[in-house]
């Protein structure tokens, strides 16, 4: 969640999806370009000559530079570092994974980043020969990763044992690699402006096309159309070239030096370009998405609806006795009829549909043809009904005062802010969940007296107290952390409520600061007891962000929907529907009514807002805090919904009934 340092309208800002960056908030000093109607906007500069470009399957944009680091995009001027190579990363690629390979010249090897963990040797050898300097990387959706390396003139392939061979020896100083969507071909240039198309073994090889004007062709990247983007390095351009190899237009860049691009961005329409000599990240909104990635598997047979891990209530199909009536839909590639449980289905033109009851709380649905089979799990919200939770982020300060006034205050609700929750639950029935760091100046949880804790037991019923971060900084504290970091962290605060108020306020349900952590991390959570993640689940300049570590596909599934179960790891996400002190008074209407105009969001109403907006002290305070919040639950109250905990009955349904 935001910085206490940030101002809510800043903070606001920052959380528009932007497509176009009006002209207005472009940084001074760095040019942009326009040409065939698209602008090549920059979106993060001063950077020490960025090298390669990627993005993995949350659509994260991974930098690799000059210096040795490796640094992630986060919005527009806002990047935080991953790793330190120690070398001079030139080319990075991402897996299904997740995991980065990065070709670092200056190691002379293929390096694997994972998040939290460190850097590994892959290799730094070729069909036992070392490497010279290896410069581009791809990896295919097989997961075999093909990478150049220029002064040896050959081109190598690493298998899943991590064994690199040569399979390309005689094209001098090949540059530039992408493999196809399908695996089966693998697109190379070379320094003379060559551009070639040949198969993973290094066979059939055909010359697709000669790029003769100024611009040595780099990095490279497909679009789902099978058109090819050159970075055009000394050319200060990108080219895109046809399937068959014909040259369909060129997009201008600020400076020559244009080293690699990637796609990326909410839809993945966006063309991030590194530009080496001026420094310079730029995006491209282009016509055609990127071509089917390493994590967007082309099944034979598959199920589109609904989703694996979707929770299902009464607004997604037809209530029957002991039961709720669903269609199945997905796509076979496959000769003759899908059974769908059992029951034999017609497939026309690749598409198949099928009712369904589902009668548990968690049902499997399979889909099987021709020996294959692809099965999904979904969960019935059989009791589903209108609720609401209220969470607060951010949470110290008036801990902080009530352990200095330990002496005088003889409850805990003489503190102003916990009065006024207090306030809110004798008018509204709410039950509030406070996610609470461990420390902040001059305070942490080790100074919270136990005295209170009676009176903590005793107002369990609406109050919970739950781990949110060590500190309110750094900002996005756990987005590349180690789930040993994260695991200590959580216990750190978890242990602290348990002293001073007692287990009786802990819950399986929070929001972990800025709403970004690793899948390990989020796993040692899972382990710690942790079964529900709050989140935004929206976009930060066109990238998804506060969405912990979900792949692209659940990110957008979420941006529309209540809540989902990862299935995986055993965590559920459930979506803030409102961050109040983001929300002008006048407007807290109008957005809960269109949140609730959509049945598959009006469900389970998520409320949310930041402690330190409460606090006139505070430089960006609010002074309509209270009635902000006064706003969001007379409408909630007024349109019956029910003030729960999600850890009361199936996320809260039973509670509110």
């Amino acid at each position: 969640m935001p910085s206490a340092r940030e101002s809510s309208r800043t903070y606001l800002l920052r959380l528009c999806a932007l497509v176009a960056v009006p002209v207005g908030l472009i940084s001074p000093g760095i040019p942009q370009v326009h040409m065939e109607d698209q602008i090549a906007v920059p979106v993060l500069g001063s950077l020490s000559s960025p090298q390669g470009i990627t993005s993995d399957p949350r659509s994260a944009v991974f930098i690799a530079l000059a210096n040795g680091q490796i640094t992630q995009l986060l919005a527009r001027n806002t990047a935080e570092s991953l790793a330190e190579t120690g070398g001079r990363p030139v080319g990075v690629a991402s897996n299904a994974a997740g995991d980065l390979y990065v070709a670092d010249s200056g190691r002379k090897a293929i390096l694997l980043i994972r998040p939290g963990d460190e850097i590994n040797i892959v290799t730094d050898q070729c069909d036992g020969k070392p490497l010279v300097s290896p410069e581009r990387i791809t990896v295919a959706p097989d997961g075999a990763v093909y990478f150049t390396d220029p002064p040896a003139s050959r081109v190598c392939r690493i298998d899943r044992q991590n064994k690199a061979t040569v399979i390309v020896a005689d094209i001098p100083g090949p540059t530039g690699i992408v493999a196809s969507a399908d695996a089966n071909e693998i697109f190379l240039a070379d320094r003379t402006g060559r551009i070639w198309k040949l198969k993973p073994d290094g066979s059939d090889r055909t010359l697709l096309a000669t790029l003769t004007d100024e611009g040595q062709p780099d990095g490279m990247a497909r679009d789902r159309e099978g058109n090819l983007y050159i970075a055009r390095d000394g050319g200060g351009k990108v080219s895109v070239l046809s399937a068959e190899g014909k040259l369909v237009t060129s997009y201008l860049v600020p400076g020559r030096h244009v080293s690699d691009l990637a796609f990326g961005g909410a839809d993945l329409k966006n063309l991030y370009i590194a530009a080496s000599d001026t420094g310079t990240i730029y995006s491209l909104r282009v016509a055609n998405r990127s071509q089917r990635l390493p994590w967007e598997p082309d099944e034979p047979l598959s199920i589109s609806a609904p989703v694996d891990g979707a929770i299902l209530n009464h607004n997604d199909g037809d209530v029957v006795p002991g039961g709720l009536r669903i269609t199945v839909e997905g796509t076979s590639h496959l000769t003759g009829p899908v059974r769908i449980n059992g029951v034999s289905v017609l497939v026309h033109q690749g598409q198949f549909q099928s009712s369904l009851v589902v009668t548990d709380r968690e049902t499997k649905i399979t889909a099987e043809a021709q020996g294959r089979h692809y099965q999904i799990q979904v969960l019935w919200d059989r009791d589903s009904c209108k609720r609401y939770r209220f969470s607060t982020d951010d949470n110290i300060w008036f801990l902080k005062d009530i352990a200095q006034h330990s002496g005088s205050y003889s409850s805990i609700f003489e503190n102003s802010y916990l009065g006024f929750w207090r306030d809110m639950h004798r008018k509204f029935g709410t039950r509030v969940h406070f996610n609470i760091y461990y420390e902040t100046e001059g305070f942490n949880l080790s100074q919270m007296p136990d005295k209170y804790r009676p009176e903590w037991q005793k107002n369990a019923d609406w109050i919970r107290l739950t781990f949110h971060a060590r500190a309110d900084s750094p900002d996005r504290p756990y987005l590349h952390a180690s789930d040993e970091r994260v695991r200590q962290d959580y216990r750190l605060v978890t242990r602290q409520i348990e002293r001073f108020a007692g287990p009786e306020v802990l819950s399986p349900v929070t929001t972990v600061h800025w709403g970004e952590i690793t899948r390990a991390g989020a796993r040692a959570l899972h382990e710690e007891g942790v079964r529900v993640l709050a989140g935004y689940f929206t976009a930060c300049d066109d990238l998804p962000c506060v969405s912990y570590y979900l792949p692209l596909a659940q990110w957008r599934y979420l941006t529309g929907r209540d809540y989902w179960k990862d299935t995986r790891e055993g965590l559920t996400f459930v979506r803030h529907d409102i961050v109040i002190n983001t929300v002008p008074l006048d407007q807290i209407v109008a957005h809960l009514e269109q949140v609730a105009a959509d049945p598959h969001q009006a469900e389970v109403m998520e409320l949310m807002i930041h402690e330190q907006y409460f606090y006139p002290e505070y430089r960006a305070y609010e002074p309509d805090y209270r009635q902000r919040v006064e706003r969001a639950l007379e409408w909630v109250t007024q349109h019956g919904y029910k003030p729960v905990f999600y850890d009361d009955g199936f996320l809260g349904a039973s509670a509110g009934k």
